[in-house]
């Protein structure tokens, strides 16, 4: 056989062989199977190409990629898809594959940012529309570790030094972004997939046998360093998930993640358990498929890490302090975006589980097996709390806001003949009142872990929604304190009982400021708890306070002017706010 003929053979035994690897990569990425590169589980799905690019081409990926109009989200997500995926299966060079990588960063996080925006304003259900958006951002993270991946394990084999130099990069960058794609779950206040906790570690210690998990590497995306560290990477993670994420409004959620980033260099790995005297402290399993969790409930750990704080709990005191002088915000290091005081606010509450390393509950809870009556819309609720629906025809019709012959004075109730339960119940439905059953899972001083099982209300972080608990009599009010949803569909969701029982009033703004024509809107009063060592508040539509600012509220056949004094919380759909009630004599509303 000649030259020719033989290399020729070799050429097509050689792409008989790249076609069966190729082959078996695609079964198993569309059987949505877990590819294994350099011992890690990375998930891998494909789409065809529409575009005639030549994959194993860094030029013609680089054009491709500048010819994306990135405005066009939709358009330029399935572009990127089709880029990364069909780049993983054809395996360019090594050193053209990465720096088209590179090259694709911001572009991607761009479009990955406008993408994410259509889910993050509320809780995601697994069966809402934005459901395959949330698929679209998490799958093209996964690809791009996945990419980087591919990459690495190539330089392993390689005998270019200056390609092996790039592994530092390589490892940072694959559990970048695989924390971005987990991130995106806690955006959507969806339960973290199985796996993708475990995957995380295995990937760090990966990192750290290979000598690389303690080394920055230049990173536009980091805002604050513009570097950042394998280790600083993985920690950032652990943080954003110590802080609660799922109890926190996107703003809040915004600025958890950049601030993660911005404090993780001030936290240090330790081998073994960190034990403190006074505070229970986290503790960190390797082995298991979940972050950062209370000392106790991991006693077994196979594998413990501790993450000790110390140091960023004297440095966030220090943010703080700065903030009170007035320093900005963004010259801090926490973003142009972060507005006072709510930017201190924040900090503030992540100075626990952060700076200290311990749970922030306040009241301990107790297991509990029972069911609730949940009003999900408030009008709902003041129509269970007076038997009569509210109206809103800008009139003082007294009678549709309250039963004045169950009222003494602001506050307070007394027994009065109430129309009975299942009187009630038929006229709601009537009415279109909507009624769902939760399960209570646990319960404390404060409130209740639930469940919905069945139900398909859009419910929001920290809205305001009515509750009634069995054999407890008066429906109570309660706010929304943390939302997620489990892969399987059932809400999961933690409620804050306001103090009670309370009062139905109709507010609406004095004096010209928004006209005399304005119509009244529901409102709640909250009674004084003195074992609670709380005030009487005001429940007021959403985006009303200014301070200082006077309602006329009408309540027990009376009418009588509130000044606002604070605003106590911001919620989804009330604010609750502290006032000064100032009497208008003379003046009653008319009952009919």
């Amino acid at each position: 056989m000649g030259l020719t003929s033989f290399a020729r053979c070799a050429a097509l035994e050689l792409g008989r062989w790249q076609m069966v690897f190729q082959g078996v990569l695609l079964q198993a990425k569309r059987s949505c199977k877990y590819c294994f590169v350099d011992g890690w589980r990375m998930q891998f799905t494909l789409t065809r190409s529409k575009n005639s690019i030549d994959f194993n081409n860094a030029e013609q990926c680089m054009a491709f990629l500048d010819s994306l109009n990135a405005t066009n989200v939709d358009q330029a997500t399935v572009a990127l898809l089709e880029l990364l995926e069909g780049m993983a299966v054809a395996s360019p060079d090594p050193k053209g594959h990465l720096d088209v990588l590179e090259h694709s960063r911001q572009t991607i996080d761009f479009v990955q940012g406008e993408a994410s925006k259509r889910y993050a304003a509320r809780p995601l259900p697994p069966d809402s529309q934005e459901e395959s958006v949330l698929q679209q951002v998490t799958r093209l993270w996964s690809i791009l570790a996945t990419n980087y991946a591919f990459v690495a394990q190539r330089v392993s084999t390689s005998n270019n030094p200056a390609l092996y130099e790039q592994k530092t990069l390589l490892t940072q960058r694959r559990i970048q972004y695989h924390t971005f794609c987990m991130i995106e779950f806690f955006r959507a206040r969806r339960e973290m997939p199985v796996g993708l906790w475990k995957d995380l570690h295995e990937q760090y210690l990966a990192a750290e046998r290979g000598g690389f998990a303690d080394i920055r590497v230049a990173d536009t995306l980091n805002e604050t360093w513009g570097a950042q560290s394998a280790k600083e990477c993985y920690v950032s993670a652990l943080l954003i998930d110590a802080a609660s994420p799922y109890s926190r409004t996107p703003r809040e959620f915004t600025w958890l993640v950049r601030w993660a980033q911005r404090f993780a260099p001030y936290c240090a790995l330790q081998n073994g358990l960190e034990v403190k005297d006074k505070t229970p402290g986290f503790v960190l399993d390797m082995d298991a498929d979940c972050g950062l969790r209370p000392i106790n409930a991991n006693a077994a750990a196979s594998n413990p890490r501790s993450l000790s704080t110390a140091k960023l709990a004297g440095h966030i005191q220090a943010v703080v302090n700065q903030l009170k002088k007035g320093v900005s915000a963004a010259s801090l290091g926490l973003g142009n975006d972060c507005v006072q005081p709510a930017c201190a606010r924040l900090l503030v509450s992540l100075y626990r589980p952060w700076g200290l390393a311990a749970s922030g509950r306040r009241f301990p809870r107790h297991r509990a097996s029972q069911q609730a009556i949940v009003c999900i819309d408030p009008a709902a609720a003041a129509f269970f709390i007076t038997g009569k629906p509210f109206e809103q025809d800008g009139r003082p019709r007294i009678m549709d806001y309250s039963r004045t012959e169950a009222m003494l004075t602001l506050g307070e109730r007394v027994d009065g003949q109430d129309l009975s339960d299942d009187k009630i119940d038929a006229r709601a439905i009537q009415l279109g009142y909507t009624l769902e059953t939760w399960d209570i899972i646990d319960q404390s001083v404060a409130g209740f872990k639930m469940v919905r099982q069945e139900g398909n209300s859009r419910v929001q972080h920290r809205q305001l929604i009515g509750l009634r608990i069995p054999n407890s009599g008066n429906l109570l009010l309660a706010e929304i304190s943390w939302l997620q949803f489990s892969q399987g569909g059932q809400l999961n969701a933690g409620v804050s009982i306001l103090p009670g029982p309370p009062s139905v009033v109709a507010v609406r703004i004095a004096g010209n400021e928004r006209g005399i024509k304005d119509q009244y809107k529901l409102g709640f009063i909250i009674p004084p708890v003195s074992a609670l060592k709380t005030e009487i508040s005001l429940m007021i539509p959403a985006g009303w306070f200014q301070s200082d600012r006077r309602l006329t509220v009408m309540a027990d056949g009376v009418t009588w002017q509130a000044r606002l004094d604070k605003l106590v919380s911001r919620g989804a759909n009330f604010d609750r706010v502290s006032f000064v009630r100032e009497e208008t004599p003379g003046v009653r509303a008319d009952v009919q």
